[in-house]
């Protein structure tokens, strides 16, 4: 990419427009989820909650995530790596720091007992099997909701989107050893799945069953961003690109306005991820000028410990309120309290971070097989990414 034209601001037109490819590297992505993040711990805190704010900014995770785990895909795909590596890269990064996070959760939950505050604490050994494994969803066929956070079989409301994640690598670890084996296309793929997803979608636009049609087509956006930017080689390519997302998003925004509800409803949800997959299609041009500037830097140190603050957050708001509340009783004015819980909670994933977290952190590939199509480059050896937060 030549720094010269970073340097100089350009159109709207011309950002939209530009072919490509860019490295898959990209800063604003982190940036994106960390202010995602703050939007769902703001909507616990009961903060947006009117509108619900949580459920949106999960919508921004699922493109974020359909954004690096094609880049992952490709990278794999590139060095090699079928099924079974794939799978066992994420499972590595996920997982272990989702165990310490149900072993935070017992705990809190016996604290709370020790102190009176009642048993909280399951004792089905099917709820324990499922939330262990991350198969709450298998409740859901049988007992649909209109979100799926509602699943009473969660042990925290907030893990609801980790279900829809580990479907969704599995999907994409099999497109990948297709891709590897057959020569299929990992885009062509996505794209075919999200044909029946999107049916799927309009015949039941409320309800959720835990499986991955219901989000497919808000992964498949973030997916479609990445081979817009990274892959797409000719302009024809990316303009039909950016005008079949606009497309989509006006649709989707006539759909919200003539059905609105406070329900679930996939044309809300729609016209979020469609206008935020443009922004990222958009706003690419000037990711170096933002990497380089405090804010950015910032912002992109914060997104890293997101998965963390997703992980731990939700069920210790109440000690972290109760700290809050015993500060502004010693003379802190009270409109800080929220504020200094906010700091609590990302204090706390800080630490969790640091201990359960980093680990577990996969290092980029870099083997270059003798049957890879070209060599892995540099800029493919992106940072592992985040979870998408559920919250």
């Amino acid at each position: 990419m030549n720094p010269n034209r970073m340097s100089s601001p350009p159109s709207i037109v011309t950002a939209v427009s530009r072919t490509g490819p860019w490295e898959s590297r990209y800063s604003m992505i982190d940036a994106f989820r960390g202010l995602a993040a703050f939007g769902v711990v703001c909507h616990h805190l009961y903060i947006g909650s009117s509108f619900n704010l949580g459920h949106i900014c999960v919508m921004v995770f699922f493109v974020i995530s359909g954004y690096c785990i094609a880049a992952t895909s490709e990278s794999c795909v590139r060095n090699g790596v079928g099924f079974g590596g794939f799978m066992w890269r994420r499972l590595r990064r996920i997982y272990p720091p989702y165990f310490f996070a149900v072993l935070f959760f017992l705990a809190t939950r016996y604290l709370k007992q020790a102190v009176g505050a009642g048993n909280q604490i399951s004792s089905s050994v099917m709820e324990w099997m499922q939330n262990l494994t991350l198969t709450q969803w298998t409740h859901l066929p049988f007992d649909p909701k209109s979100f799926s956070a509602e699943n009473t079989h969660l042990f925290v409301s907030a893990f609801w989107s980790l279900n829809y994640e580990e479907q969704f690598y599995l999907l994409m670890a099999v497109f990948a050893a297709l891709a590897i084996s057959f020569r299929l296309p990992i885009r062509r793929s996505v794209a075919v799945l999200a044909i029946p997803c999107l049916v799927w979608n309009v015949i039941y636009p409320s309800i959720s069953y835990g499986l991955f049609v219901e989000y497919w087509v808000h992964f498949a956006i973030g997916v479609i961003v990445y081979y817009r930017l990274c892959r797409s080689a000719s302009r024809a390519a990316t303009l039909a690109t950016d005008l079949g997302l606009s497309a989509f998003a006006i649709m989707s925004l006539i759909g919200w306005y003539v059905h609105p509800t406070d329900a679930r409803w996939v044309y809300k949800e729609w016209a979020v991820v469609s206008l935020f997959g443009l922004a990222l299609i958009l706003l690419r041009r000037w990711d170096g000028a933002f990497r380089q500037s405090l804010w950015g830097r910032a912002l992109c140190a914060f997104g890293l410990i997101t998965y963390s603050l997703y992980l731990t957050h939700q069920f210790i708001l109440r000690p972290t309120r109760a700290i809050a509340d015993k500060l502004v009783a010693h003379g802190i004015p009270h409109f800080l309290t929220i504020p200094i819980q906010m700091v609590e909670l990302v204090l706390i994933a800080t630490v969790f971070w640091y201990l359960c977290e980093r680990p577990f952190l996969n290092r980029p590939l870099s083997r270059t097989p003798r049957n890879a199509p070209g060599g892995p480059r540099s800029s493919d050896k992106i940072r592992e990414p985040n979870l998408s937060p559920a919250s």
